[in-house]
This record gives C-alpha cells, sequence and structure tokens, in this order.
C-alpha cells in the first residue's frame, strides 16, 4: 500500500503542471489577439492541445499515432499564427518540432521537422516578413533541444536493454550452474550405485558358489553379511558424495588410507597432502574404490600397492595388484562398464586414466592422473 502513495503526488503534480501551462498558454493565446477573433483563437488552441495530447497517449509502439497527434498540434498552432502574427502559435509549433525529435525516429522526425517550420517561414513571409529570422532561430533552438532529449532517451533505452540482457544472462548462468550441479550429483549417485550394486553382486556371487560347493552355513551367511554391510555402505556414500560437492569434503589421502586399510593394501603418499576439488577427490576416490573392486573379482588374494602423489598442478592415484594364478567364479561378474566411466570422469575433468596389464605375470594396474 505503500507504493501507490508515495506515486500519487508524483502524479498528481505532473497532471497539475501540465494543466496550469495549457490553462496559462490558452488564456495568453485568446488576451493578445483582438477581440473580435478570440473564439477562433480558442478553436485552435483547442484543436493543437487535442493533438498534443492524442500524440502523448500513444505508446512508444505507436508512430503513426503519434505522428498524427503531431500534426493536429503543429497545425493547430499554425492556424492560429495565422489568426494574429502577434499570438503564440509559433510556441506549439516549435514545442511540436521538439516532441517529434524527441520521440520518433530519425527518418520520421526529420522530415516532419523541415515541413513544420517551413509552413511557419511561409505564414510569417505571408503575415509578418520581420519575424521570419526569430521564428527559425526558435525553432531551430527547439530541434536542438528535442535531439538532446531524443539522444538522451537512446541513451537510457539502451542501458534499459542492456540491464535487462544482464539479467537474463545471470538468469542462464544460474539455471547453468543447477543443471550442473544435477549433473554432477546423478553422475556421483550413479558411480556409487554401480560400484556398491557390483560389489554386492560379488559378494552374493561368492555366497551362491560356497552353497553350491556345499560350505558351512556361517561361510554363507559371512558373505550374506558382506553384502548387506556394503549396501549400508554405498548408502553412507551416497550422503558423502553429496556433502563432498557441496564444499563439505574430507581429506582425499584420509579417504585412500581407509580404501586401502579396509583391502589390506599397502599405501605410500608422495609430495604434501593438500585440499582437492569436490569433482578432483571424488574421482580419485571412486578410482580407487573401483580398482579395489576389480582386484577381488579378478585377482583374489592378490597383494595391492597403491601410491597416492601430489605433484605440481595436479594429483596422481596408481593401484597395482601382484596378479593371481587362480581365476575366480566372480571373474564373469559385473557390468564391466566401471573403468570406463571413471575414464569418462577423470576427461571431464581434464584428467587421464589408464588401466591394463603390467606385463605378463606381473598383474594389474590402474593409472590416474587429474589436474588439481
Amino acid at each position: 500500500m505503500s507504493w501507490p502513495r508515495r506515486r500519487l503526488p508524483a502524479v498528481s503534480a505532473v497532471a497539475l503542471g501540465r494543466t496550469a501551462a495549457t490553462i496559462a498558454y490558452a488564456v495568453a493565446a485568446v488576451v493578445v489577439v483582438p477581440s473580435h477573433l478570440r473564439w477562433v483563437a480558442l478553436l485552435c488552441t483547442a484543436v493543437a492541445f487535442a493533438g498534443a495530447a492524442y500524440s502523448w497517449r500513444a505508446g512508444i509502439d505507436q508512430p503513426v499515432r503519434r505522428v498524427i497527434g503531431l500534426v493536429v498540434m503543429a497545425a493547430g498552432g499554425h492556424a492560429l499564427y495565422v489568426v494574429d502574427p502577434s499570438s503564440p502559435g509559433w510556441l506549439l509549433a516549435g514545442i511540436a518540432i521538439s516532441v517529434a525529435l524527441a520521440v520518433l525516429p530519425l527518418p520520421v522526425a526529420v522530415p516532419f521537422v523541415v515541413v513544420t517550420a517551413g509552413t511557419g517561414a511561409l505564414i510569417a513571409e505571408l503575415r509578418n516578413p520581420a519575424a521570419i529570422v526569430p521564428l527559425l532561430a526558435g525553432c531551430t533552438g527547439f530541434a536542438v533541444l528535442g535531439a538532446v532529449v531524443g539522444a538522451s532517451r537512446q541513451r537510457a533505452d539502451q542501458a534499459e536493454r542492456l540491464l535487462v540482457s544482464e539479467h537474463a544472462a545471470r538468469q542462464a548462468e544460474a539455471r547453468a550452474q543447477v543443471y550442473a550441479e544435477r549433473a554432477r550429483l546423478a553422475r556421483e549417485i550413479h558411480d556409487i550405485l554401480a560400484h556398491t550394486l557390483s560389489a554386492q553382486i560379488v559378494g552374493l556371487e561368492s555366497a551362491r558358489l560356497l552353497m553350491r560347493k556345499g560350505a558351512l552355513d556361517d561361510a554363507v551367511l559371512q558373505q550374506i553379511d558382506r553384502a548387506q554391510k556394503l549396501a549400508r555402505e554405498g548408502l553412507d556414500e551416497t550422503r558423502q558424495a553429496v556433502q563432498s560437492l557441496r564444499g563439505d569434503t574430507r581429506p582425499t589421502a584420509e579417504a585412500v588410507a581407509e580404501l586401502a586399510q579396509s583391502a589390506n593394501a599397502t599405501l605410500s603418499v608422495e609430495g604434501r597432502p593438500e585440499p582437492l576439488a569436490p569433482e578432483t577427490g571424488l574421482a580419485v576416490e571412486r578410482t580407487v574404490r573401483e580398482a579395489l573392486t576389480n582386484v577381488r573379482k579378478h585377482a583374489p588374494g592378490a597383494a595391492v600397492r597403491i601410491r597416492l602423489a601430489y605433484r605440481e598442478g595436479r594429483v596422481e592415484v596408481e593401484v597395482h595388484d601382484s596378479g593371481s594364478v587362480t581365476r575366480s567364479g566372480l571373474h564373469d561378474t559385473g557390468t564391466g562398464y566401471g573403468l570406463t566411466g571413471l575414464r569418462e570422469r577423470a576427461e571431464l575433468l581434464g584428467g587421464k586414466l589408464d588401466a591394463g596389464p603390467v606385463d605378463e605375470g606381473e598383474g594389474y594396474r590402474v593409472w590416474l592422473t587429474i589436474p588439481r
């Protein structure tokens, strides 16, 4: 309710000013002419102000209506000047010239100015030759005023368009950031679920093989319990990934050390551990997890070495197992897309992932390098 209260006095002041100017001009126009021509002068003034009002109410997208209103306004002023050369009829024509240059496109305003000023000069030549120079000087002054106002309006409109464009660009950027955040979260959750489900398949497949071989119930239950534990860990990892992407990250070295301990792997850290970007830290952690899962599937019982190296401007992680001479029954489980997804993630972040056998009998190696 406070906004209309602030606006009402300004609107009333503008309307009051226009009304006062209109009355003052009409009185001046009528008073200066001979008494027997006052009704004609009043009619000419009314016509001019009707044209002015018609043009004023026209929208910015109605240039034809504005031109018609200004033509009527100038015609009323010229008619009043014809009635009596001493009347202020030239003033209405001058105002019409100024308004035309301020609000109309130049290809329309310039011809209007030339015709209006030329008509006034012709009337002055016929009715009062001594007034030609002052009249043209007055028209020139009004034209300059209108051109200055028009240029100012154009700059203001351009500034407004720039602000609107900047605001739209900021909104688009904000939407892009939201979509990128959603994509990162979806990718992380997908990778976590893929890893967790793959590990659960490994455990359940182990349980199935044990049951088929007639193993003791305790061994089977151990594998089932492990699968259940992996499910819980998957939920925890999902929460941690979301928190990490939102800035609440834990040190990468700590996460890798925890993974190494759970897999009985040997860990070596080179360089000074420093905080990494959330996406980079998660990429390193996911790579180690996937590599350890592959070791359990393809090389059970193999010795595993993990090397985490902090280099200048980048970080490296390597998971190397010694290989296994026995073939696991879990060799054919899983989707086979784990390393492919990690390789794509590394490339998105400007890094590189290589995976493959080292030498015959030397095991398998997963190596990731990625910018910090």
